[in-house]
């Protein structure tokens, strides 16, 4: 159980680095498209590299694929909309409300798989929606100290952008409980992840392509450098669960443990403060993310 609390750990600090990452790439003026385009080329072929050596590595169905370019193509959209809002937003405030959004397949599965609306859940997702509240709040608060002419648009444009990231994002996941409930073999996750990074990075490398982008070095660099962190977060999450540690453990400590990185080293890397509404949003969204994995 140590050892396995130990990946658990690996695998928040993977994550959380993922998205320290991310703006430390922002920071360095690498464009969005080309970092979600590469991050998921890469991811997608080391799953094209591991179902090559399945028994049956055609042997998946149609409607898997269907459902894998759905949440594949939500992924992508989320991230891209994650990395473009960090440029004129917090990164610890987009991180949140990237995890925060596993509210809207609970909300789902409520209707589609008539789940119980536990005592548990229904305090989670209050908290998101206090969250969400302080955090929209907070964010006024910090506009009326700026002094900026175009205060209104970018408070217009960061709205729709983490309406965005809490619609995609949570969505983008619903598809491995989908595919899980047709009573698919194990193996059938890499799979379903080579489509679903494939429909990704088609998402935003076609129109990328047609639009003339080309990717600079550092770009390339970065987001191989965020491929092996998101990679190296769900390997260590994986073997978490294999020595033993329970689901309702291994998520919470991911991530919660990689949003609380993310929240550190964006005050102590790139000197985000939040004001008090601000701050209570994040601890509300903190704990309703605990709740959401436990439950």
């Amino acid at each position: 159980m140590n050892t396995g609390l130990i990946f658990c750990f690996f695998g928040a600090l993977s994550f959380g680095m993922l998205g320290c990452a991310s703006k430390f790439a922002e920071r360095r003026r690498c464009q969005a498209s080309v970092l979600v385009v590469f991050l998921c080329g890469w991811a997608m072929l080391v799953m094209l590299a591991r179902s090559a050596v399945l028994p049956a590595p055609l042997a998946f169905p149609l409607k898997g694929v269907a459902v894998a370019a759905v949440c594949g193509v939500c992924a992508a959209v989320a991230y891209y909309a994650f990395q473009y809002s960090i440029g004129f937003g917090k990164v610890s405030i987009g991180w949140l409300m990237m995890n925060i959004s596993s509210a809207i397949p609970a909300i789902v599965s409520l209707f589609v798989y008539d789940e119980n609306l536990t005592r548990l859940k229904v305090i989670a997702l209050v908290l998101v929606l206090v969250a969400l509240y302080l955090i929209f709040r907070g964010r006024r608060a910090e506009e009326k100290a700026e002094a900026s002419a175009d205060v209104g648009e970018k408070r217009t444009r960061w709205y729709l952008l983490m309406v965005i990231v809490l619609a995609t994002n949570g969505m983008s996941a619903y598809g491995l409980k989908v595919i899980a409930g047709w009573g698919l073999p194990e193996t059938a996750r890499f799979q379903y992840l080579a489509c679903w990074y494939a429909a990704g990075f088609l998402a935003i490398g076609v129109p990328m392509a047609l639009q003339g982008v080309r990717p600079a070095l550092r770009e390339v660099g970065w987001s191989t450098t965020m491929a092996a962190l998101s990679l190296g977060g769900q390997l260590a999450m994986a073997v978490a669960l294999k020595l033993g540690v329970p689901g309702h453990i291994v998520f919470p400590v991911a991530i919660g443990g990689s949003t609380f990185f993310v929240i550190l080293g964006g005050r102590l890397f790139f000197g985000e403060r939040m004001n008090h509404l601000t701050a209570g949003g994040v601890a509300s969204g903190l704990v309703a993310i605990v709740l959401l994995s436990v439950s």
